[in-house]
């Protein structure tokens, strides 16, 4: 029988919930990398959820006390990351991403690339059009995270996103509708430029890129996201490099690509 907090008091402040969840998200062979790089970050969007707080707001209240009915809740949440193996986001319905919360459910990735950091520097010093009214393409979007964080940070940017999955782009028009952006964002159902037209100043895409083989070694969270937004064919290529061949027919004379490879990157090179 799984037991939590066997050992708090009746009394619990923020900072015990907090000390105590790393200790049980830490007790196991957990796999963390979706969003959270270890048991203290998952900890922390646990509070940040269960109090609909900020990072600095959980931090700056841990002496305040929780009720039993808070205490409950995270033990039902960490007890189903660790029976479960599922990311947590899946558990909790968000992830953030750029500093922004968003809605994410087994429809799509669970919302980690480093484009993030890109998006936040608004693609400087390789971009230079911020300022200006421009376009941009966010290709294999999923729950949308990428393009709409892009829209936001750059203000004067319309953005297409687009994806093969239709459940996917469910997912990530509710995430547009969250932050009122219609008049900004569009979702387009396609398979990678199928249904795109026109010209862009920007495309930036974090496609699947993972093989077969390298699946079937991933820790069990990753079973739990669709295959789709994560493999693909010819030792994890297929999918960059068609978008490689095609991408420059859907960009302005100085549009840039800003595709996301992880470990292929070496092959990738190979190829080209």
């Amino acid at each position: 029988m799984y037991v939590f907090f066997a050992k708090l008091t009746d009394l619990v402040t923020k900072e015990q919930l907090f000390i105590h969840l790393v200790e049980e998200l830490s007790s196991t062979d957990l796999f963390f990398g979706h969003s959270a790089i270890d048991a203290e970050d998952e900890a922390m969007m646990i509070l940040m959820h269960l109090f609909n707080e900020s990072t600095s707001e959980v931090l700056n209240s841990g002496s305040s006390d929780v009720s039993e009915t808070i205490v409950n809740q995270a033990e039902q949440i960490c007890y189903q990351r660790i029976s479960q193996r599922k990311p947590l986001a899946y558990i909790i319905k968000k992830a953030w991403f750029c500093g922004m919360e968003f809605k994410v459910d087994e429809r799509a990735l669970v919302p980690r690339s480093p484009i993030a950091e890109l998006i936040q520097n608004q693609f400087k010093p390789w971009f230079s059009k911020e300022n200006q009214s421009c376009t941009a393409l966010d290709l294999c979007t999923g729950s949308g995270c990428i393009g709409i964080s892009m829209s936001i940070f750059m203000e004067n940017m319309k953005v297409d996103i687009s994806d093969i999955s239709m459940e996917a782009l469910q997912l990530a028009d509710e995430n547009i509708k969250k932050y009122n952006l219609e008049n900004q964002v569009k979702a387009i159902h396609s398979d990678l430029f199928e249904n795109i037209t026109g010209k862009y100043d920007l495309i930036v895409t974090n496609p699947p890129y993972v093989s077969n083989d390298e699946f079937a070694e991933l820790p069990q969270e990753y079973f739990a996201e669709p295959k789709l937004g994560l493999v693909s064919e010819n030792s994890g290529l297929d999918i960059p490099v068609r978008i490689l061949l095609r991408a420059a027919d859907y960009l302005t004379e100085d549009g840039l690509l800003f595709l996301e490879v992880g470990y292929s990157d070496e092959l990738l090179n190979d190829t080209f």
